[in-house]
């Protein structure tokens, strides 16, 4: 009877059992999937030309002549490039491919030393995201017509074959949603509002949440809807929306100064300045749209390089030096103002949710209205394991046999003696406790 009486005064209060007050409608999913907004111009495939990319998307690097303009050999190109070189790892490039900057600088880490090879950009006017500056004269045309969308990172990578492609099909996006459909992290979203009609609401508010709770497959290998997933409070991966809807549509009402979200890529976090989002609730209870703001465009590059230069460039056809020059030139915020420094670059990314039952932390009661768990989070913890040191992958005992002076061709030594010399000399030596190695 007690229970019964708390729970009666909760509904009388306009509060959940848990104390939490209860808005006038919720709404709540989980991500089914999400990708950078790119728009795809072509009519099949993702190398063939598009009104995005005219020329398709860019070609595959010829790196015999790549390492020839940076000053080896045709001889030492050539023994580089080939599978037999007793020095090469099971990457799909040997390691010795970083060192093509000014003095064997590590192109990596160092792109500044190698001069801008160029990379090809979107040229087309169409593009997904969002308004984020208030300007409509400036940026993309949606697809749906709106103008001054702003989404530099797309001008940047979206003619690089593993950014293109019709939506959940580019290479990237099939490879990180993958991972996160198999169980490596879950976001849901609450929706909630104080209005009479969820569809027409002048007072909604959106969250993103991390849940531990792994997303779960139907027989078709689709996520399945209605399931149950609980909030799991987090000190960063926390993203609360102001906003209104009319006519299904959730459009921000504000711009929130700083979010971090979950990241579907090498980087896997996501900051984001002056965040916005565009949402629609659909009839079948799904949920569509976009979110997006300015994000530093430094740590993107950052995450290809860990994710093994080599790997990166030889599998996607991409020259990495190529790719820091772009973003760096087409970077279009700084948190300073106008005048300063440009480390920030405009983005969008755009999601599938299905409908799901999200509960509160200590998964007592649903979670009726959007609320900040911040406070209940443990303390943050970077988790950047990795298998690289610099772009390049150690050997089993930790070694990387490569360098600005490392010996190409012929090999004077074997792979053991060179390893105990570079051991000895300590030089290029990386512990292999701090780095995986192959």
């Amino acid at each position: 009877m007690r229970n019964f009486k708390s729970l009666a005064l909760s509904a009388l209060l306009g509060l959940s059992a848990t104390g939490v007050a209860v808005a006038d409608w919720q709404k709540s999913y989980v991500i089914d999937w999400y990708e950078p907004a790119n728009y795809y111009g072509a009519e099949t495939g993702i190398v063939d030309p598009g009104t995005d990319c005219p020329d398709g998307s860019n070609k595959e690097l010829d790196y015999i002549k790549v390492l020839t303009d940076a000053g080896y050999t045709e001889e030492e190109a050539q023994w580089l490039r080939d599978p037999e070189h007793p020095y090469r790892l099971p990457n799909h490039g040997s390691n010795q491919m970083a060192f093509r900057g000014k003095d064997r600088a590590n192109v990596y880490t160092q792109p500044w030393t190698y001069p801008d090879p160029g990379l090809i950009g979107v040229s087309g006017t169409i593009s997904e995201g969002l308004d984020l500056d208030g300007d409509k004269s400036n940026g993309f045309t949606s697809p749906d017509g709106r103008t001054g969308i702003d989404n530099e990172f797309y001008r940047t990578v979206g003619c690089w074959k593993t950014y293109r492609g019709p939506d959940r099909l580019s290479s990237g996006a099939m490879t990180f949603n993958d991972s996160m459909r198999g169980g490596s992290w879950t976001v849901a979203i609450v929706v909630s509002g104080k209005g009479d009609d969820p569809m027409n609401d002048e007072d909604v508010t959106v969250a993103f949440y991390d849940s531990d709770d792994a997303l779960v497959k139907d027989a078709n290998n689709n996520i399945a809807h209605n399931y149950t997933f609980t909030v799991s409070p987090n000190k960063k991966y926390e993203a609360i929306f102001k906003a209104r809807s009319e006519n299904g549509v959730i459009t921000s009402t504000e711009s929130m100064d700083e979010v971090w979200m979950r990241d579907p890529s090498y980087n896997r976090e996501l900051q984001l300045l002056k965040a916005r989002l565009r949402l629609i609730m659909q009839e079948d209870g799904t949920l569509t749209g976009e979110f997006g703001g300015y994000r530093p465009w430094e740590p993107v590059y950052e995450g290809w390089v860990r994710a093994r230069g080599t790997v990166i460039e030889s599998l996607t056809w991409v020259n990495l030096p190529g790719v820091w020059y772009a973003l760096k030139r087409n970077a279009d915020y700084s948190p300073e103002g106008a005048d300063g420094e440009k480390t920030h670059i405009s983005f969008a990314m755009r999601l599938d949710a299905v409908p799901a039952y999200v509960m509160m932390p200590d998964a007592s009661d649903q979670l009726y209205q959007v609320a900040s768990f911040k406070d209940q989070a443990p303390e943050f913890k970077e988790d950047r394991r990795g298998y690289t040191v610099d772009g390049l992958v150690p050997d089993k005992q930790g070694v990387i046999l490569a360098g600005p002076n490392a010996p190409i061709v012929p090999p004077s030594v074997s792979r053991d003696e060179l390893r105990e010399r570079l051991r000895r000399e300590k030089n290029l030596y990386y512990d292999r406790s701090a780095v995986g190695g192959q």
